[in-house]
């Protein structure tokens, strides 16, 4: 799954992301819409990484997420 294609699904990635990473609040999930700088940022933060470690964090979820039936019933 493409990042585009994670942008056109955000509610429900939102979901999924806020399952996979505790520290994340839905309610900034949903003002994010689906900006991944602001994400990598949002998301580093919250879990003591580096903007590198979030987005490599990021791609091996998104990675996972296509193998993911409830997702990929969503797209």
């Amino acid at each position: 799954m493409s990042w585009t294609q994670a942008r056109a699904l955000w509610p429900q990635l939102s979901a999924s992301l806020c399952q996979r990473f505790r520290h994340l609040n839905p309610t900034a999930m949903a003002r994010f819409r689906g900006d991944r700088a602001k994400l990598n940022l949002y998301l580093a933060q919250t879990h003591d990484l580096t903007l590198a470690e979030a987005a490599q964090a990021l791609d091996d979820w998104l990675a996972f997420s296509i193998a993911t039936p409830d997702l990929q019933a969503a797209a």
